[in-house]
């Protein structure tokens, strides 16, 4: 595997995207959402959150922080123009179900209760992440598999026309100017998070330092 530093670029159709900078999505989730189908024994079943899951193997170099261990890649941070947008979600209940009911359903409280779910979205054409790893590899797995970033991608949310990398001259997966990229392990911090995929898993957990857009800081 030939390890260079790299700078991923994914090109949005600009209609939003499903952003929480307190919870950026980070790279090397990506990667390994991609591949665990190829690594996961057939039929079985994803762990539970408590339950300690599968490390899938990623086309990245390894950082090591006293006896944690994680991928060198960053999170995904929105590059160029931004700007702020907020819809909202509308749940309704189905016409199609109305014959497993009984009684008349009630849409105000409980099962079939129809209401507004606000869904924040950040407008942008790019957003980028840093790594250093085997190029030709992280790009292929990106542009076969990954197509939306964020969530509510069956409405078209987060939709990526196109993905390009670069080589660059510095390691930016960890700190760029300064700023801590991912979540890294910090005796002081104040997230308790798994360092490395899958992120929502609380096996593992340590405490980890906020991520920092560097291009705020630029």
């Amino acid at each position: 595997m030939s390890i260079q530093n790299l700078k991923i670029t994914f090109h949005l159709d600009g209609t939003g995207v499903y952003y929480d900078p307190y919870e950026p999505i980070h790279l090397d989730a990506l990667l390994a959402w991609a591949l665990m189908p190829f690594h996961r024994q057939k039929g079985s079943q994803a762990p539970t959150r408590g339950e300690e899951p599968i490390d899938v193997p990623l086309p990245l170099d390894k950082w090591r922080i006293g006896g944690t261990w994680g991928w060198k890649a960053s999170a995904l941070f929105p590059e160029g123009a931004t700007a702020e947008s907020l819809q909202y979600w509308r749940k309704r209940f189905r016409q199609s179900c109305i014959e497993i009911t009984s009684g008349s359903p009630n849409l105000q409280n409980g099962t079939y209760r129809e209401y507004n779910t606000p869904l924040p979205l950040l407008l942008c054409h790019r957003m980028v992440a840093y790594a250093v790893g085997d190029r030709g590899r992280v790009e292929q797995v990106l542009r076969k598999h990954v197509k939306y970033l964020g969530k509510k991608n069956a409405y078209g949310k987060g939709k990526i026309l196109s993905v390009d990398t670069e080589i660059g001259e510095y390691d930016w997966s960890m700190y760029k100017e300064g700023a801590p990229t991912r979540f890294l392990p910090a005796p002081e911090g104040s997230r308790l998070v798994r360092p490395r995929p899958p992120y929502w898993n609380s096996y593992g957990r340590v405490l980890c330092g906020e991520v920092e857009n560097p291009h705020e800081k630029a």
